[in-house]
C-alpha cells in the first residue's frame, strides 16, 4: 500500500467517527491534519422539534466533506442584537450522529440556563457553518 492509498483510507475512516459516537472538537484535531478554514459561512435556523431538523440539516450536507460547526442560541433571529455561541467549533460530516448532536445541543441549553441563572431560554437555535478542507502533512509519518 502506497503512502497516498494510506492517507486516502485514513480521509474515509475519518468521515466514519467525526462527531458519530463523541462530539469532534476542531481544536482536539491531530496537529498533523492541517485545516483550510477560508469560506463563507451558511447559517441553519432550526425553530422546533430539534432532533428532526438536525437530522434533515446532516441529510442536506454533501458527502465526503467536513464542516465546522458554530452552535449560536438568538432571541430574535436579528444579526444587529446579541446572540449566544454555545459551543466551540465542533467537526461534523453527512454521517455525524442527529441524536449525538440533539443531546449536544440540549446539554449546552441547559447549562446556558444554569450559568445565566434564568429560567427558560425562548428562541431558535442557528448552525453556522463551513466545509473544510483537511490536508495531512505529508512530512510526518502516521
Amino acid at each position: 500500500m502506497t503512502f497516498q492509498d494510506k492517507i486516502n483510507e485514513m480521509k474515509t475512516k475519518m468521515f466514519d467517527i467525526i462527531s458519530t459516537k463523541e462530539i469532534t472538537y476542531l481544536k482536539d484535531l491531530d496537529k498533523r491534519i492541517k485545516i483550510n478554514k477560508f469560506g463563507k459561512f451558511n447559517y441553519w435556523r432550526i425553530y422546533e422539534d430539534r432532533n428532526s431538523k438536525v437530522w434533515q440539516f446532516l441529510s442536506e450536507l454533501e458527502d465526503n466533506k467536513v464542516y465546522t460547526l458554530i452552535l449560536m442560541f438568538s432571541k430574535n433571529n436579528r444579526p444587529d442584537e446579541p446572540y449566544i455561541t454555545l459551543s466551540q467549533q465542533i467537526l461534523i460530516t453527512s454521517k455525524s450522529n442527529s441524536l449525538l448532536m440533539t443531546y449536544f445541543i440540549n446539554n449546552k441549553l441547559k447549562e446556558t440556563i444554569n450559568l445565566y441563572n434564568i429560567s427558560e431560554l425562548e428562541g431558535i437555535i442557528i448552525f453556522k457553518f463551513k466545509p473544510v478542507k483537511i490536508n495531512f502533512n505529508e512530512h510526518n509519518t502516521f
